[in-house]
């Protein structure tokens, strides 16, 4: 191992300076929110002249997934939040995760303090709806896409 290296991660196992893993902001940069902010903006361009760029989608807040899913559903999202047997609450959770990028805990909090395990399941149970349902699939595509841009 380079002496720099054991030096460096020496200090991190000792308790002497913070590992930094903790402060990666949404996957993509090491620093503050607002700085990873700004690398999405310069990072925005046309998918069709970047390869690069395809299949990355661009982020969406927590209001913005909720008010997409209450035009979808025509309905507000006080009336569908906590109904069980729907797929509305998860595909909410579901669009949160991918095209919001939200974590666990974050989504837990946002959809009214639902614990991380209710979200974790809510969201698997959304992808096997979406996957034996193709009316269903194709809305959520809609959804994701409009998110998305």
């Amino acid at each position: 191992m380079p002496r720099a290296r054991a030096h460096a991660e020496g200090a991190i196992v000792q308790g002497g300076v913070e590992p930094p893993w903790g402060r990666v902001v949404d996957g993509i940069a090491l620093g503050s929110p607002a700085f990873a902010q700004e690398l999405r903006r310069e990072a925005c361009g046309d998918w069709r002249e970047h390869k690069s760029l395809r299949g990355v989608p661009g982020m969406a807040t927590w209001p913005q997934v909720v008010r997409a899913l209450e035009q979808a559903k025509g309905e507000n999202w006080s009336g569908f939040a906590n109904r069980s047997g729907d797929w509305d609450r998860d595909a909410a959770l579901r669009l949160g995760r991918q095209v919001g990028r939200l974590r666990l805990l974050e989504l837990d909090k946002l959809a009214g303090g639902l614990d991380q395990a209710v979200v974790s399941k809510g969201i698997a149970r959304c992808s096997r709806w979406v996957t034996a349902d193709a009316a269903l699939r194709n809305q959520l595509a809609v959804l994701q896409h409009q998110l998305s841009r």
